[in-house]
């Protein structure tokens, strides 16, 4: 008998979500805003920190949630707990741990860092990405609650995770593109990781979509065909 598993299998939809949040990950940690001076270089993790010292920020005149930032790394932990934790993409055991150890790292790596983060609920600057990370480290470790979901919400949830990973970063760096320019001197030139994230993450969305539309399709044939 047919079942989701094996046309994941076959398809090899099942490889699509991992190498998505590579490319994703990847891209996070390649150049964001490139530079030929490698001290002026920023990824995505260094645009976090950097523009809290931009002169409209600091002056409050420039809008800026610099925790947006954060998303790229939290959303591709949340990819990897959800596509680890189903029961439809039958991953290997080995996998699966790899996902998770993975997933949590990516979680940690958000936290304020020693000793900021013995203060951070306390602290406007370190409260929200203490909430975002330790959040995240939450939902992961409740991912075995989470194993039985039915496939359209796994695929569902896997399409907002990924959007949300990809569209407000997105929005954020180019909302304050001329702000950069003005520290820079110049126009800054857009690095190949800002593209490469957003790609990533839409490879993700787009095997959840396969999962939610044709597989759907190919599994139980049209409304109007069904007994």
């Amino acid at each position: 008998m047919t079942t989701i598993a094996h046309i994941l299998d076959k398809t090899g939809s099942k490889t699509w979500f991992l190498t998505g949040v590579a490319l994703a990950l990847i891209g996070y940690w390649g150049p964001w805003v490139n530079h030929k001076t490698a001290a002026l270089v920023l990824s995505g993790l260094d645009m976090a920190e950097f523009v809290k010292f931009l002169p409209g920020v600091r002056a409050g005149t420039e809008f800026m949630i610099r925790e947006l930032f954060y998303l790229p790394p939290l959303a591709a932990a949340l990819c990897l707990a959800l596509i680890g934790s189903s029961r439809h993409l039958r991953y290997s055991l080995w996998a699966r741990a790899i996902m998770v150890i993975t997933a949590i790292g990516l979680a940690i790596i958000v936290l304020p860092p020693y000793p900021f983060i013995l203060q951070a609920l306390s602290s406007d600057e370190f409260r929200r990405q203490f909430l975002m990370g330790t959040g995240c480290l939450a939902i992961i470790a409740a991912s075995l609650l989470y194993r039985r979901l039915p496939r359209a919400v796994v695929a569902g949830l896997l399409i907002a995770v990924s959007l949300a990973g990809a569209i407000p970063p997105l929005w954020q760096f180019f909302s304050i593109r001329s702000a950069l320019d003005r520290v820079y001197g110049q126009p800054i030139h857009v690095g190949w990781g800002l593209w490469l994230m957003a790609v990533g993450f839409l490879v993700v969305a787009g095997a959840g979509g396969w999962i939610l539309g044709i597989g759907y399709w190919r599994l139980e044939g049209p409304p109007d065909q069904q007994a």
